[in-house]
């Protein structure tokens, strides 16, 4: 995969990265959607106008993620567990939590009959000169309603707070659920980022 052209809007601050042969491009489209960046017609303006030979595009073209800050992160009256202490017998969510515990990384855990029911924990391998952690949700389907993703959520940003680090989270434009989840969970919006993901041709 490569991203020609990313495009981020951090508390109030624009940055575009670019390939330089789109250097035009994302010129054009800086002067052209002023203060309208992430919206439906200026994303189609640079999918539109970007083509790179041998490679592909399979993203929505509109979509873009919000970008969240945890600081003020609330608790629930829902029990998490944390992964260090967790005992469990099936793991069916796409987080490897077996990984993340061998790792030492942490996680908070909602687990039900054996079973994870839920579970969040850093999008990637905690570094310890990281200033910001990205964290990332995944509740079962048979879990979900019953605020599990909020209470782990929260959980864990106020792990990473207690490592002295700044807890985030993203969610596509077009996840309502995610988003519900993170200002529930006390996170504040400080941002958008938009990524062109291109991927090599087939055959």
């Amino acid at each position: 995969m490569i991203i020609p052209i990313s495009v981020s809007l951090l508390n109030d601050e624009l940055n575009i990265d670019v390939y330089e042969e789109f250097l035009p491009l994302a010129q054009e489209y800086a002067e052209k959607y002023k203060g309208r960046y992430f919206s439906k017609e200026a994303l189609f303006f640079l999918d539109e106008n970007i083509d790179i030979e041998g490679y592909v595009r399979y993203d929505d073209a509109s979509e873009y993620y919000l970008v969240f800050e945890g600081t003020n992160a609330k608790k629930t009256s829902i029990e998490t567990v944390d992964i260090e202490n967790a005992e469990y017998t099936s793991d069916e969510t796409e987080f490897e939590a077996d990984v993340i515990k061998e790792n030492g990384q942490p996680a908070s855990l909602i687990i039900k009959d054996g079973r994870i029911a839920a579970i969040s924990a850093a999008n990637y391998f905690i570094e310890d000169d990281e200033d910001e952690v990205e964290l990332a949700v995944e509740t079962l389907p048979e879990f979900r309603g019953k605020g599990y993703a909020k209470a782990v959520l929260c959980d864990m940003a106020h792990k990473v707070i207690d490592m002295g680090r700044i807890p985030t989270y993203r969610a596509s434009c077009y996840n309502t659920a995610s988003i519900a989840t993170a200002i529930s969970c006390g996170f504040c919006e400080n941002g958008k980022e938009y990524y062109y993901n291109c991927y090599k041709e087939e055959g």
